[in-house]
C-alpha cells in the first residue's frame, strides 16, 4: 500500500472486507497492547482493577457463588484471577499471545490453577461444562452476525443447566456514534501500531443500511514511508435484536442490565449487559 492507495481508497468498503480486527494476534502488536491492558491510568484496553472488582462482585451475586467459568476474550486474565480467588475454576481464551503469556505467568506466581488458551474464540474448542461464560468490554460487536451466532451456540452448548452467559456489548447508538466520528490523525515516536516513529490516520464510516461501523487506521512509517492499513468493523444491534440473536443461539431467558456493576448508570455509557 502507498499514499496513492490512500487517496484512491473505496469511500465505503464492504464491512470486514479490509480486515476483521486490528492485529491482536501479531506478537509485537500484542506486546504493545499489553501495556494498555496493564495501565491503571485509563480503561482503554482493560478496566482499572477497582472497576473489575465491582464487575466480579456483581457477576458473582448473579451466579450465586463458585462454579466453572469460561472467559471469552480474557486478555491478561484480570477477571479469571479475581474469580479464582473467590473459589471459581476458570478457563480463559484470547487471541493475543502476549496477554495469555502474562496471564499464565501471573497465575503461576499466585499459585492459581487457571487454564489459558491462545486461540480465536471463533475456532476454539471451548471444552468442558461451565456454570458461567463471560464476554466483556464490547467484544461481542466486532464479529459478523454469523460468526457471533456460532460463538453463542458454542457457549450455550457448554453451559450447565441453569448456567449463565454474561456479555457486555455496545449499545446500538454507541456503535453508530463511533461510525459518525470525525476522521483524525496523530503522530508518535512509539505507540500501539508501531515501535518506530509513525503517523496514524483514522477514519470511521457508518453504513446505515447494514447498521455497521467500519474503522480504518492507516499507519505511515515516518522513516521509510511504508503504509499499512488496519481495519475492523462493528455490528450494531438493538435490544430486541440482541434478544433474537441469543434466542436463536439456544438461550431461553434473556435479561438486560444498565451496567456490569449493577448500577443504573454505567461508568461507560457505550456498554450494556
Amino acid at each position: 500500500m502507498n499514499i496513492l492507495d490512500i487517496i484512491e481508497r473505496t469511500p465505503v468498503p464492504e464491512p470486514w472486507s479490509e480486515g476483521e480486527k486490528i492485529p491482536w494476534n501479531n506478537p509485537e502488536f500484542s506486546k504493545r497492547m499489553l501495556k494498555y491492558h496493564l495501565s491503571q491510568d485509563h480503561d482503554l484496553a482493560s478496566r482499572r482493577f477497582s472497576i473489575i472488582d465491582k464487575h466480579v462482585k456483581f457477576m458473582d451475586s448473579i451466579v450465586g457463588g463458585p462454579t466453572r467459568l469460561l472467559d471469552l476474550g480474557c486478555g491478561p486474565g484480570f477477571y479469571t484471577s479475581k474469580f479464582t480467588s473467590l473459589g471459581y475454576t476458570c478457563k480463559g481464551i484470547d487471541f493475543g499471545p502476549a496477554s495469555i503469556e502474562y496471564a499464565k505467568e501471573q497465575a503461576r506466581e499466585a499459585g492459581q490453577d487457571i487454564e489459558y488458551v491462545t486461540e480465536d474464540i471463533r475456532t476454539a474448542d471451548f471444552g468442558g461444562c461451565f456454570g458461567l461464560v463471560t464476554m466483556v468490554y464490547g467484544e461481542f460487536n466486532v464479529f459478523k452476525r454469523e460468526d457471533i451466532l456460532a460463538v453463542l451456540r458454542k457457549a450455550y452448548a457448554v453451559l450447565l443447566d441453569g448456567g449463565f452467559f454474561i456479555a457486555e456489548p455496545h449499545t446500538f447508538e454507541a456503535v453508530k456514534t463511533f461510525g459518525n466520528s470525525q476522521s483524525s490523525w496523530y503522530s508518535a515516536e512509539s505507540e500501539l501500531f508501531s515501535d518506530k516513529p509513525h503517523l496514524v490516520l483514522s477514519e470511521h464510516i457508518w453504513v446505515e443500511d447494514r447498521s455497521v461501523t467500519i474503522n480504518r487506521h492507516i499507519v505511515i512509517d515516518a522513516l521509510s514511508g511504508e503504509v499499512a492499513l488496519h481495519a475492523d468493523a462493528m455490528q450494531a444491534y438493538s435490544n430486541e435484536e440482541y434478544r433474537e440473536l441469543l434466542i436463536e443461539a439456544g438461550f431461553n431467558e434473556v435479561g438486560f442490565y444498565a451496567s456490569l456493576t449493577g448500577d443504573e448508570v454505567d461508568l461507560n455509557e457505550h456498554l450494556m449487559v
